[in-house]
């Protein structure tokens, strides 16, 4: 079992560069399938999602190339439907793969997706919005399968602002018949990278208000060569470490814009930012102070993927803090970890209360899931001793080093 080793209680400074976008090169590398040719992609983070990723295109007729963090795929020979349910078990955001395979073949069948357990994360959603684009769907229990003789654009207004679904219909919509007016979409970041990439392939994707995206369908898209943003989401969670263990970091490529939300909480925390063209420097050196309750929503909200870090962080902090999770119901799974090494946290439902002012203590946990094992690796910084964070797997889907990027910023930090 691999594990991350901490020798904690030190403070953080130096420099680190962001990586490539895991939420933004999932979908991206599924959109290839709509293209009759090669495209590349650059600065691809070296994660086991994207490995995962690779190796699902490569099983429906994909030509995959990696080199270093350059992918190039080759999606002219396509010639599968069915995925793997080996690898659709392990990856979540396989789901994405429903909208381009119906727009690129007219049929697609999948196990039910897997991932990480951060609480009900139904698909209904994507079922729906591509039923009203003409797709026939039929879940036999085990298996979902879906085929359509022609997406067709219409008017689709999402019950949520869903990441995956927004993705999944803009997908689907760029090679349909017709117009697609999509409402009450997600407007994270990475969707303006989809369709930032699918326009270069010549789709015609327009901005409408917040919230609303009108998509013309196409006959044919063309190859082109896209480079993968930084990742707002690792940068945040190097952010939260220089709030839990102190000190002074730079990080290099932050993307400027996307973190408001936590930045301000940062700020509130007693942190000191300076944004520079090349990046983010973050300083805290002085006390850490409660931000108060903090929600996390869709964007522009404060993104549910750095709750946990955060939770770390709210734990050495002086006063009270209160999270309250309205995206997922299982995400504050890690807080029983935390526990164990003194944070004292409190769950009700959607509702964490932190007391704050604890003095971690390292110990042998375990973590369950992505965001939640980054999190216990925070902890572990700022935490009086060694600790040990084993299934270091799940945090390998989302990191390319946490180890080695630690270590650059000073930490004592192995993997196993």
């Amino acid at each position: 079992m691999k594990s991350v080793y901490i020798r904690g209680n030190a403070s953080l400074y130096g420099e680190v560069t962001i990586q490539g976008s895991k939420n933004a090169a999932l979908p991206i590398m599924a959109a290839a399938l709509l293209v009759p040719g090669v495209c590349v992609l650059e600065n691809c983070p070296r994660i086991s999602d994207v490995e995962c990723m690779c190796r699902i295109l490569e099983s429906i007729g994909c030509g995959v190339v990696r080199k270093g963090r350059q992918i190039r795929i080759d999606a002219a020979s396509l010639t599968g439907s069915r995925l793997p349910g080996e690898y659709v078990a392990r990856m979540r955001s396989s789901v994405m793969l429903m909208g381009p395979l119906l727009g690129r073949l007219g049929e697609v069948s999948l196990c039910h997706p897997g991932g990480c357990v951060i609480g009900d994360r139904p698909i209904d959603m994507h079922i729906r919005a591509l039923s009203r684009m003409g797709a026939s769907c039929r879940d036999d229990g085990s298996l979902l399968f879906a085929s359509s003789c022609g997406l067709r654009g219409t008017l689709i207004r999402l019950d949520y602002p869903s990441v995956g679904a927004t993705e999944n219909v803009i997908m689907a919509a760029v090679l349909a018949d017709g117009v697609t007016c999509l409402e009450n979409c997600a407007q994270e970041p990475e969707i303006a990278r989809l369709c930032e990439f699918l326009t270069c392939c010549g789709a015609s994707i327009a901005r409408k208000g917040p919230g609303r995206l009108m998509i013309r369908g196409q006959s044919r898209l063309r190859p082109c060569v896209y480079t993968i943003p930084a990742d707002r989401i690792v940068a945040g969670t190097y952010l939260c470490a220089c709030l839990a263990a102190g000190g002074e970091v730079f990080l290099r490529g932050a993307p400027a814009g996307e973190n408001d939300a936590l930045e301000k909480t940062a700020e509130r925390m007693g942190a000191g930012l300076e944004r520079t063209p090349a990046g983010l420097l973050v300083r805290r050196t002085g006390s850490l102070l409660s931000p108060g309750e903090v929600t996390t929503g869709s964007f522009p909200s404060f993104p549910t993927d750095l709750q946990s870090p955060l939770l770390a962080a709210m734990a050495q902090a002086e006063g009270e803090s209160r999270l309250k999770e309205t995206v997922f119901n299982g995400r504050f799974g890690v807080a029983e970890e935390l526990n164990r090494m003194g944070a004292g946290i409190t769950v009700e439902k959607d509702l964490a209360r932190i007391p704050g002012g604890r003095k971690l203590t390292g110990r042998r946990v375990r973590a369950r899931e992505l965001r939640g094992g980054a999190a216990l690796v925070v902890a572990g910084l700022c935490a009086r001793g060694d600790t040990l964070v084993e299934n270091r797997g799940y945090v390998d889907r989302g990191y390319e080093d946490i180890c080695r990027d630690l270590r650059l910023l000073g930490a004592s930090v192995q993997e196993g």
